[in-house]
């Protein structure tokens, strides 16, 4: 029994398409990880050694008791189904009045959690035209009398 041998050019060929085909994966936010969230000690890390470990939270709350939100999202775009949510971690972490961080909170990504759009429409005054009654309604509105043009 002989196999076929294929050749090395036809073989980069068929890998590189199939590579192609791979998207990539896609980080926003913060680099967020379990070591780094121990090194954030509750009644004794300052928000100062928080910014050194996790860097510049996405919102800050400055009113009331100081909070941190930091975000880390993990994405791939897929062909049928637009951007799938590989992974996604929010953490919000609470600071005393002299700037030390009292709790770290780690809020989960409830997938089942949906939110209900409203269908109402907002009455708006005018007219109400379509396409053809838009591009017929402008031959001519727009035409300056003094226009030596065309």
């Amino acid at each position: 029994m002989q196999f076929p041998i294929i050749s090395i050019s036809t073989f980069l060929v068929i890998a590189s398409l199939v590579n192609g085909c791979a998207q990539p994966i896609e980080l926003h936010g913060n680099r967020i990880n379990s070591e780094s969230l121990k090194a954030i000690i509750p009644g004794k890390s300052t928000d100062k050694d928080v910014l050194k470990i996790l860097g510049t939270p996405v919102i800050k709350q400055e009113y009331g008791s100081q909070k941190w939100i930091y975000i880390k999202n993990k994405s791939q775009k897929t062909i049928f189904s637009g951007t799938k949510f590989l992974e996604r971690i929010v953490v919000r972490i609470s600071f005393n009045e002299k700037g030390v961080a009292t709790s770290i909170n780690i809020i989960p990504n409830d997938e089942r959690l949906s939110i209900d759009f409203a269908k109402r429409k907002t009455p708006t005054a005018g007219q109400e035209i379509t396409i053809l009654q838009q591009l017929i309604g402008n031959f001519g509105r727009f035409e300056n009398k003094n226009d030596q043009g065309f």
